[in-house]
């Protein structure tokens, strides 16, 4: 009952902030902007969307492989393409991150190899993101535009969760507080998050995999800001590739939250309010953060045409409904 309440609050948000924003702009210039759209726009935006979808699972591949070796990249791209459906669309109270880490979990019924993978490619996913976006930042000199207050805050979220990292990946740091922690094991919360840190730890300890998993999260958000770029670009806004470095990571970490259904309405509000910021006009900025909505569900199509067409993804979901990794 419970997560059926706060996925309401969700809805209700994502909802809200959209219609907010809707009854705020100027339609007429929104709509002569949309009408002016390049045709090339939308299926070059959805080809960069998509391959930023099959990046990602070469991300999760790679760390899946340091504990299974069976599983092939289409077969994970498929369930990957279900994922990505159910996270930034449908609104239901199952996540697609439950559903891959579910499908990993029903080989063997170890919970922490299924989801230590996702849990640490999400994390290093955001760290790099975060690094661009401060980097963005600082190197196009806009952090007055953006205030010095949020920009020194985002660094010093960056080297705390580098800090962080870099304590999990050391040996010589790991261990003294992982037998710390194991005073404490006989918690049950506790024990897992012991076999947490040491699947993390198996993953960060090794270079190659770890600079790997840097670079493939570095090309998938690079990737998803281009998406933005080229609607930008297709509508005829006269905007800088960094200033799309400096807006569109901010609005996707904002998006982040757990606050709405795939950060839609957030999103878009961070979108045209920072785009405003830098001199965009409101219905150029508004334009640009709704086209994104069609891209997102064009490229979500092939995952609801595999999650319809193969009646094993609705047992699934059932399943990693009901099962305790939930």
């Amino acid at each position: 009952m419970k997560k059926y309440l706060l996925l309401a609050v969700k809805i209700s948000i994502s909802l809200g902030l959209l219609g907010y924003l809707l009854s705020q702009l100027d339609w007429p210039a929104l709509l002569e902007k949309a009408a002016g759209l390049a045709w090339w726009t939308i299926p070059l935006a959805v080809s960069v969307l998509f391959l930023t979808l099959y990046i990602g699972t070469l991300r999760w591949a790679v760390l899946l492989r340091t504990h299974y070796t069976t599983f092939n990249t289409p077969q994970l791209f498929r369930h990957y393409l279900v994922a990505t459906l159910f996270n930034n669309i449908l609104p239901t109270a199952t996540g697609g991150d439950l559903i891959r880490s579910y499908y990993i979990y029903r080989h063997n019924n170890d919970a922490v190899c299924a989801v230590s993978p996702i849990v640490t490619e999400r994390v290093i996913g955001l760290v790099v993101l975060l690094a661009i976006n401060v980097a963005a930042i600082f190197l196009t000199d806009s952090v007055d535009i953006v205030s010095k207050a949020l920009w020194s805050t985002l660094t010093l979220i960056l080297a705390g969760a580098i800090a962080t990292l870099t304590l999990i990946a050391l040996p010589a740091t790991y261990w003294p507080i992982h037998r710390l922690l194991e005073r404490l094991a006989r918690f049950r919360f506790i024990g897992f998050i012991l076999r947490m840190g040491e699947a993390t730890h198996g993953y960060l300890k090794h270079p190659t995999t770890l600079l790997i998993i840097i670079l493939y999260s570095a090309a998938a958000q690079l990737f998803a800001v281009l998406v933005y770029y080229i609607l930008a670009q297709g509508l005829g806004v006269d905007i800088s590739i960094q200033v799309i470095l400096v807006v569109i990571p901010l609005a996707f970490m904002a998006a982040a939250l757990p606050i709405s259904i795939g950060g839609m309405g957030v999103r878009e509000l961070a979108t045209v309010g920072l785009l405003m910021r830098f001199g965009i006009a409101e219905s150029d900025a508004a334009a640009i953060a709704l086209m994104y909505i069609p891209v997102l569900l064009l490229a979500s199509l092939p995952g609801l045409y595999i999650y319809l067409s193969q009646s094993s993804n609705r047992t699934l979901l059932k399943e990693a409904e009901e099962s305790r990794i939930n």
